[in-house]
């Protein structure tokens, strides 16, 4: 049990420790209403006995003074006895309704009888003694077989147990389903975490090494001809400076600072950002202005949305490739040349990539990110597809 649970990661034990306390807090309260119903079951039946043997002893008292006779005449139920004690006399007449009915009229020594007044339990019986006393003094002693009760009161026990179980176990099972649907999130979160931190970690690395080689590069060379060297320093710093934007963007995006901007400006902006990417892969762009576009927001939203869209177009596009950016009244299309996209559904989800091999650089974070900043702002956007280009379209309502 112990390596078992070993085994297990921190949001497997929570979920079982939950599972045990919940386990433990309705074991209580079913513990607690069964013996609640179990209870008031038992007391009820003794009521309803002690009820109907008051019932006959305040019946028999008016006639013990006129004629002990007439107690025999007293109907009682099956399974009751009746003993009518006279001190005085030290007789007694008894009738037992057990298996039939019989009487005893017999002397009796006062001195040995146990006058006990109020109810018992005895043998299972249930009885009252009772004092009276009138022209005589009597002792009275009335009593019910409370057998079936027993037998009823076990059934009822055997039920109670059975049932609690029941409900134990599927409060149990509930308990672990219930707490495996609240911290899904948090693991999912927690191995989107990790996935994270071990894809910028693995990203993280070739850019930093290309630095370092290239740094070592430029002092052997005495820091001279090195254009070429600074120039892929300055492709890794910028990767880096996008990977840092990217997990910065993670957080919710601000709605504060609002001012006007001319997206075609900052397309222009964006896009000397990626000259050098572009010349690599001889892709070319063409933008398309049917009119100045005006949009509110937050500068840096807007900066990360668009930069991450023409990354991704310049990132799953081919050599020789195209980027044709349209701007009108109130929208923006980017389209780009490639392999279609696969699944358009799972497209805006964090962490996924179109490419399993891990070929492609990235972290697969920016159309999610694009697709938050657009949820904020209450943008709609859309991908279509056809044989040749892939069309990512913002309209901004």
């Amino acid at each position: 049990m112990i390596n078992f649970l070993s085994k297990l990661d921190e949001i497997d034990k929570i979920r079982i420790k939950i599972t045990a306390f919940l386990i433990f807090i309705s074991s209580i309260i079913v513990f607690m209403l069964s013996l609640s119903i179990y209870l008031t079951y038992e007391n009820q039946k003794f009521v309803e006995i002690e009820d109907k043997l008051k019932s006959k002893l305040f019946e028999i008292l008016p006639i013990l003074d006129q004629d002990l006779g007439k107690v025999l005449q007293v109907d009682l139920e099956e399974g009751t006895f009746l003993c009518v004690y006279i001190l005085d006399t030290q007789k007694k007449l008894c009738i037992n309704k057990i298996n039939g009915i019989s009487y005893n009229f017999s002397n009796f020594d006062k001195n040995n009888l146990d006058i006990t007044v109020g109810t018992k339990v005895v043998e299972n019986f249930y009885q009252i003694g009772y004092f009276h006393k009138s022209s005589k003094e009597y002792y009275i002693r009335i009593g019910q077989n409370i057998n079936k009760v027993n037998e009823d009161l076990k059934k009822l026990r055997n039920s109670i147990i059975l049932s609690s179980i029941a409900v134990i176990f599927l409060s149990g099972f509930l308990a672990f389903s219930v707490s495996g649907r609240l911290l899904e999130p948090i693991k999912k979160q927690k191995t989107n975490l990790e996935h994270t931190l071990s894809i910028i970690s693995h990203d993280l690395k070739t850019p930093i090494s290309v630095i370092n080689t290239n740094l070592y590069i430029m002092k052997q060379k005495n820091f001279q001809s090195i254009e070429n060297n600074l120039k892929q320093i300055e492709k890794n710093l910028d990767y880096i400076k996008n990977i840092i934007s990217n997990v910065d963007a993670l957080r919710d995006v601000s709605t504060k600072d609002l001012e006007d901007i001319n997206i075609s400006n900052l397309i222009d902006d964006i896009l000397k950002k990626f000259d050098l990417k572009l010349k690599e892969k001889e892709i070319s762009y063409e933008i398309q202005k049917e009119e100045d576009l005006v949009v509110k927001a937050n500068k840096i939203d807007l900066d990360v949305c668009f930069t991450n869209l023409i990354d991704n177009a310049i990132k799953y596009n081919v050599k020789n490739g195209q980027i044709i950016i349209k701007v009108s009244k109130n929208k923006v299309s980017i389209s780009n040349t490639g392999k279609p996209i696969k699944d358009i559904k799972k497209i805006f989800e964090k962490f996924y990539r179109e490419d399993l091999s891990g070929t492609t650089e990235g972290l697969g974070l920016g159309l999610s990110i694009v697709y938050n900043i657009c949820k904020k702002y209450n943008w709609k956007i859309k991908v279509e597809i056809d044989e040749k280009l892939n069309t990512f379209t913002i309209e901004f309502i």
